[in-house]
């Protein structure tokens, strides 16, 4: 699979070098609203798979709508915390996906290797892409941030994956190759570097991150992932994924006065999604393993 995620790296890069600023940002909203969106539209399906197996009697259930109004009253309150809260468990879900499958049992490290790693990820995009994220961030929660906040955050968390990974891999418990995990970062760096931010951004989430993830529920749902069962699974997610988009569209009506960045509406719909998905993918991981 990581073979096949380097090459769609390398197309998008070279994409980027074909078309203007512009039509990457067109290009990466088609994908973040497609395939984005869609890879966590069938958390319903999931959760009622992950009932039968564990028989909560609908506790999942009732858990995944409370975690949608506590990302709704958390931005209606502080839109500066809510920001904050999705980069955390953004890294967080970002992290999971990368390293669940290298690890051969729990740890209390794991978790904290998640957060970093992911954290990693998009400390990088925002330090290449400066000025743009500093506006970005501005124009989410209202909060100016400087330089110095962006390095400092991404050498920490930096420092923190190294020091969670030397301590999972000596206890034998991550089964990585850490050349290839740093070549990862050095294409994810350079990817950054030359796209623009959204497409960038939609590189990594898209490839890393989304289609691995639908890869994973594929298996978990169907035992396979395959042609026919990703139109079974297109079935089921249609319906969240429609009332998702329609959503995004009521959002940047309302908002469309008071935002300058489409990418501002787009977070404000990941970060609705995201939590509530974090939690399912989660139970899914532990289940699995």
């Amino acid at each position: 699979m990581k073979n096949s995620i380097i090459v769609l790296t390398f197309f998008g890069l070279w994409l980027s070098t074909q078309l203007g600023a512009t039509a990457q940002d067109y290009l990466a909203y088609t994908l973040i609203l497609t395939f984005g969106v869609l890879h966590g539209a069938n958390d319903i399906t999931l959760i009622t798979s992950l009932t039968k197996r564990k028989d909560s009697n609908g506790k999942l259930l009732f858990i995944y709508l409370g975690a949608i109004v506590l990302v709704t009253f958390l931005f209606v309150v502080s839109k500066g915390i809510a920001l904050i809260f999705f980069i955390l468990i953004s890294a967080y879900h970002f992290g999971e996906q990368h390293f669940s499958h290298h690890l051969t049992k729990e740890s209390r490290i794991s978790r904290p290797l998640f957060i970093t790693y992911g954290a990693t990820i998009l400390f990088m995009i925002f330090f290449i892409k400066l000025n743009e994220v500093l506006n970005v961030i501005k124009d989410v929660s209202g909060w100016m941030l400087d330089e110095s906040f962006i390095v400092g955050a991404l050498i920490v968390v930096s420092i923190g994956t190294v020091v969670c990974c030397f301590r999972l891999i000596k206890d034998g418990i991550l089964k990585i190759n850490p050349i290839k995990e740093l070549f990862y970062l050095i294409v994810l760096g350079i990817t950054f570097a030359n796209a623009s931010l959204v497409w960038g951004f939609a590189i990594y989430f898209i490839f890393w991150h989304s289609l691995p993830s639908m890869r994973d529920q594929l298996n978990f749902l169907y035992g396979r992932a395959n042609r026919s069962n990703f139109v079974s699974y297109l079935k089921t997610s249609s319906l969240y994924w429609l009332i998702s988009i329609l959503g995004l569209g009521v959002l940047y009506w309302l908002l469309r006065d008071s935002v300058d960045y489409f990418i501002t509406v787009i977070l404000y719909v990941l970060a609705a999604i995201t939590f509530p998905h974090v939690l399912v993918m989660s139970k899914v991981e532990a289940i699995k393993k």
